[in-house]
């Protein structure tokens, strides 16, 4: 399982290094990248069908590689509209990720499309959201994460948070 984890990470870490060289010109100095890895999820509650459902989601996280109590993330997606693109839904995302104590989070916001039928974005696929804020260590947060869906390997989430001037 570790070992596993570690190739997932390290496979992350790559991709972020790739996001990071393609994104438009702010020094690397300037962004705090934070990586993100849980297993695969499956909603602990949904709430309604169509637009209007929710899907509630709650999983512990290692962060930059590190497993540690009192890191985990939590979040609703919303279904806003279905039929889009080949039988698709836009969903919005209400995301936090506690990093080490209640005190230290970053939440995500924005929308993706989703498969119908499916809990998450499709496996194999990723989508970028804004990050809207922080708190402790991430007070003022603001930037970007990219989430990549790895199926059964589980998620990452790479976060390019910008920091303040």
């Amino acid at each position: 399982m570790t070992m596993r984890i570690h190739r997932i990470l390290a496979a992350a870490a790559a991709s972020a290094l790739l996001l990071v060289t393609a994104a438009p010109a702010q020094a690397a100095s300037d962004v705090m990248k934070v990586t993100v890895y849980h297993q695969a999820v499956s909603p602990t509650q949904t709430t309604g069908t169509g637009i209007g459902a929710v899907r509630t989601f709650m999983s512990p996280i290692a962060v930059d590689g590190k497993a540690a109590d009192g890191q985990y993330f939590t979040g609703t997606l919303t279904t806003l509209a279905t039929g889009i693109k080949g039988d698709q839904e836009i969903r919005s995302s209400n995301l936090t990720f506690v990093i080490g104590s209640e005190t230290n989070q970053l939440v995500i916001g924005g929308i993706s499309l989703y498969p119908a039928a499916g809990a998450t974005i499709a496996p194999g696929t990723r989508t970028t959201r804004p990050i809207i804020g922080g708190s402790g260590t991430y007070d003022g947060a603001r930037g970007q994460v990219v989430s990549t869906n790895l199926g059964a390997d589980g998620w990452t989430h790479v976060f390019l948070i910008k920091k303040p001037a």
